[in-house]
């Protein structure tokens, strides 16, 4: 049988002759007019793009920069990117990509390594020199439309220099073992070389419509923008924003008629899943070629379920190579269980050796050495490191063959074609970016009480999960030791999980013993099962959130709102949490109970220091005291209105923040269930026993449906603020027990949410005017007030400036349309809605805006313990009133009375359900024992 593998002594024909900028140029010369690159912002073609990159660079070497120089392009996702790249190359100059969502730190550490002579600002990225560090370096900022850019860089055109194709080209950073990024320097010849060899085998031609969708920072990015500009195609380049909104991606995608994309298999399931949002089909999509991870034959079969035109190339190489090496298609007839890294491409070869540098035979385990007279050039500043990696080949000698040396293992399959089987090092892949963990480990043992760091990569099912195995000189909080990581390197290089040890173990011949720690790891993150497996401060937090939410124990592993947590008890649950840890975290309730306890501060506030209360809880107060005061007539003519809507806005921002996520992960919308449930059983308790004492039980209370009857109809103590509210709850649950819906809004719930509150608040105009006028019943009825929550969700929803201000825009909108309404004579207060002050929508701009509000802790936690109680104030208002008027007739008084009642019967209601829950639970504990016994 003929030997499949390759043969390591075949001459490999090195034939380049030109820069990557040549064949753009004669596209340009012939198709001027021809569109090069659309972005979100522009379109230009391909005599706008020639006339700015030659400005771009004559403006480079006028200002003083040479062949020998070095640029760096900090950049987001935008045309001025192609200026950026396409002017320094073509000035001769030797480039690099730092993407602007790389932390400052980073990108400080590629500048520092580089020291070049310009940076380049493109898009929405900003970069300022730092001036401790006696920087010289000039910033200059990129135009992204092509008029401002022209005029930008308006120098008289002159003749550029000549290129060498042999000359560096651009460098690309990958994660360093020693703690700093690598840069690794690349020639014009490999990528000139892959695009004629790319084009060519796949038949790509001037009417491929391509995608730039890689990472900014990662080598494909130069095919990304180089292939389609080589061949007079069109580079078509999304915005940031929709690169990690999967329905936004997969719209962007049908919308623009892609053809051609490369992509990581973790960026091809954000398509899936936008398509199957969506429901869209990708029938224009030609090619997918994957690289920077192992594609699964489930993805594979879930992208030609959306693709069915599509071709699948799984594509090898790593930044060295620099592009890809290796190729295999996917024929959909044969058996895809596993995908092989396929065979070299022209020019190139996959040989697989042993440790005495032998050809391994089919079936046995051997580095990957990649040989071609493309590969880069070598690592910036590292000869030695060259030298290991960049290795003679061991079958020739010959001093020009040259061999890359992966670390990479793998074996020959009976074609010859080569399967990946794992790494030989200390490197792993995520999110198909190629890191080394002793990187991370230096970032880490960076920090002054950490003595040793070890990082684990486990496979969490389909993706890989770092593991930060820590010994510390002192106590350290995991959510301290994160935010430094985040602050140096890249998101997908920060560990998912801290463990602390305290040595770490090792083998008898003084390596580090990897099972015996993973032993360790797989041990402390195991869920909690005992009480003395927690901190006191850990327990004591335990055992006051079981009380707050009603339950016999919680799961200390847990967050507040994967709990079960709601707006009723996060007032109290925060109370008791910054009692215990002082400061209160941003999003406290979505961190683990065991990690909160982490964060406790040595020093406690008092009760007399100022404190920070969030104005959601503020505005609950100010409003369950506005409405008691409005009814008690403290003031005659009583000259507020739009506490109830304000009400309504917290319980959707709420609703959002605490129910929401819970909802989606759970696939279940049973958390509302219970809120619903915790609102509406006292309701209905309370009103069955005022009624059965003052007047007659009507059914309409029974079922919280009262708000849609007359009064004359359903008599006195009526809640319509409590049904309109359960009820609004309920229409709200409905929708999210689809998981179509829930899975569109998951994927933009800003959006989504906001969309929501303007159809809500339009078809609320069409039902009171062609279906049914509420206006008899005061409008206390939920399409009234459905738009005033869903659009607290959006308000929750808003993380951007942009989006503040578009929530606001909104809020005034529809929030004063309900003013207007009174305003025209469609309400209650219509007569003499002139002299009342409208709260509702300084309320909505308040909660956008402003975080928290100062208030003395003394008064804090007392209007704590109001905001906690705002449901039973509103059910006993009035019959404390009436307990009131003993006294004497003083509205005041009164509204005294109804506040700090309706605080003594929430505690008293919570103790009783504590006590019966408590009781059940253990009445069911003693029947099981009872049982057991009986067996036995």
């Amino acid at each position: 049988m003929q030997d499949a593998r390759p043969n390591p002594t075949l001459d490999l024909e090195y034939c380049v002759e030109r820069p990557i900028f040549t064949d753009f140029l004669q596209h340009a010369g012939r198709t001027p007019d021809a569109v090069a690159v659309v972005s979100h912002d522009t379109t230009f073609s391909y005599g706008e793009l020639e006339a700015i990159s030659q400005r771009l660079a004559c403006f480079l070497l006028e200002q003083g920069a040479s062949a020998s120089d070095r640029v760096v392009i900090v950049s987001s996702r935008c045309a001025g990117l192609v200026y950026a790249m396409l002017g320094a190359s073509r000035a001769g100059l030797t480039f690099t990509v730092a993407d602007m969502a790389y932390p400052r730190a980073r990108i400080e550490q590629i500048i520092q390594a580089l020291k070049p002579t310009f940076v380049l600002v493109c898009g929405e990225a900003t970069y300022e020199p730092d001036p401790q560090r006696g920087s010289v370096v000039r910033v200059v900022d990129i135009p992204e439309m092509p008029t401002d850019a022209l005029k930008a860089f308006a120098v008289e055109p002159k003749a550029l220099p000549e290129v060498n194709p042999g000359d560096p080209a651009y460098i690309t950073f990958t994660s360093g073992s020693t703690g700093e990024p690598k840069g690794i320097v690349t020639h014009h010849s490999p990528l000139v070389h892959f695009i004629e060899w790319h084009s060519q085998r796949h038949s790509l031609t001037r009417d491929s419509c391509f995608s730039l969708l890689s990472g900014l920072g990662h080598d494909p990015v130069y095919r990304d923008v180089f292939t389609p500009l080589s061949i007079g195609a069109k580079v078509i380049i999304p915005a940031q924003s929709t690169v990690i909104d999967p329905a936004a991606l997969a719209r962007w995608i049908h919308q623009h008629g892609i053809t051609v994309i490369h992509l990581t298999p973790p960026l091809g399931k954000l398509i899936e899943t936008g398509a199957k949002i969506s429901g869209l089909q990708f029938n224009a999509l030609r090619y997918l070629f994957w690289g920077g991870d192992a594609l699964s034959s489930t993805l594979y079969e879930q992208i030609r379920a959306i693709a069915p035109n599509a071709v699948s190339v799984n594509f090898y190489g790593t930044t060295e190579t620099p592009q890809a090496m290796a190729y295999h298609q996917l024929d959909p007839a044969l058996d895809n269980a596993k995908i092989p890294l396929g065979k070299g491409i022209e020019g190139a070869q996959l040989l697989l050796v042993n440790e005495a540098n032998q050809l391994v035979g089919e079936g046995q385990v051997g580095e990957i050495l990649i040989r071609s007279p493309y590969l880069s050039l070598g690592y910036y500043g590292d000869a030695a490191l060259t030298r290991e990696k960049f290795v003679v080949n061991p079958f020739t000698h010959a001093e020009g063959d040259i061999c890359y040396r992966t670390g990479d293992l793998g074996t020959y399959l009976a074609d010859g074609s080569v399967m990946f089987r794992g790494r030989g090092d200390s490197q792993v892949k995520i999110r198909g970016h190629r890191i080394e963990l002793a990187e991370i480990e230096a970032s880490i043992s960076r920090h002054p009480r950490i003595k040793q760091c070890v990082v684990l990569a486990n496979n969490d099912r389909s993706n890989v999960k770092l593991v930060a195995c820590c010994v510390c000189a002192k106590p350290v909080a995991s959510a301290e030791l994160r935010e430094q990581v985040g602050q140096q390197l890249p998101d997908y290089m920060v560990p998912a999980l801290f463990v602390f040890v305290e040595a770490i173990p090792l083998t008898p011949n003084g390596k580090i013993d990897k099972r015996a720690l993973q032993a360790l790891v797989d041990k402390q993150a195991a869920p909690v099962n005992s009480s003395q497996d927690l901190s006191p401060l850990a327990l004591k937090l335990s055992q006051a959130w079981a009380e707050i939410l009603e339950v016999p124990r919680i799961d200390p592993a847990l967050t507040f709102v994967e709990l079960g947590g709601d707006s009723l008890s996060f007032v109290q649950a925060s109370m008791v949490l910054e009692e215990l840890i002082g400061h209160l975290p941003d999003q406290w309730e979505m961190i683990p109970v065991v990690e909160l306890c982490e964060l406790a501060s040595d020093t406690k506030a008092s009760r007399f220091s100022i404190r920070a209360m969030e104005v959601p809880v503020f505005l609950r107060v100010v409003s369950i005291v506005l409405i008691v005061m409005g009814h008690f007539q403290v003031v005659e003519h009583w000259p507020m209105f739009g506490e109830t809507m304000a009400l309504f806005l917290v319980s959707g921002l709420s609703l959002a923040r605490f129910q929401f996520k819970a909802i989606k992960e759970s696939g279940s919308v049973r958390t509302l269930v219970k809120s619903v449930a915790s609102i509406a059983v006292p309701t209905i308790l309370y009103t069955v026993l005022v009624q059965v004492l003052f007047d007659k039980v009507h059914w309409q209370s029974l079922l919280l449906i009262s708000n849609w009857y007359s009064p004359n109809l359903i008599g006195n103590f009526v809640y319509w603020y409590i049904e309109v509210l359960v009820q609004m709850l309920l229409i709200i649950g409905f929708v999210l027990s689809f998981e179509r819906v829930r899975n569109i809004i998951s994927a933009d719930p800003f959006r989504c949410f906001v969309i929501a509150t303007c159809v809500l608040a339009v078809a609320d105009v069409l039902i009171s005017r062609y279906v049914f006028d509420a206006s008899a019943l005061f409008n206390r009825v939920p399409q009234h007030y459905l738009a005033i929550m869903v659009l607290g969700m959006a308000i929750h929803s808003a993380n951007s400036t942009t989006q503040k201000w578009i929530v606001t825009l909104v809020a005034i909108v529809v929030v004063g349309w309900q003013d207007m309404q009174a305003m025209l004579g469609f309400g209650p207060l219509a007569a003499d809605v002139w002299s009342h002050i409208d709260i509702a929508v300084p309320a909505a701009l308040l909660v956008i805006w402003v975080r928290s509000i100062p208030v003395p802790g003394l008064m804090a936690r007392g209007m704590a313990l109001i905001a906690s109680s705002t449901l039973y104030i509103y059910l006993t208002h009035f019959q404390f009133l009436s307990v009131a008027r003993r006294i004497g007739d003083y509205p005041l008084l009164g509204v005294v009375f109804a506040v700090v009642g309706g605080v003594v019967v929430a505690y008293a209601w919570n103790k009783v359900v504590r006590w019966v829950l408590m009781r059940g639970n253990f009445d069911a504990k003693k029947r099981r024992a009872d049982k057991v016994e009986r067996v036995a």
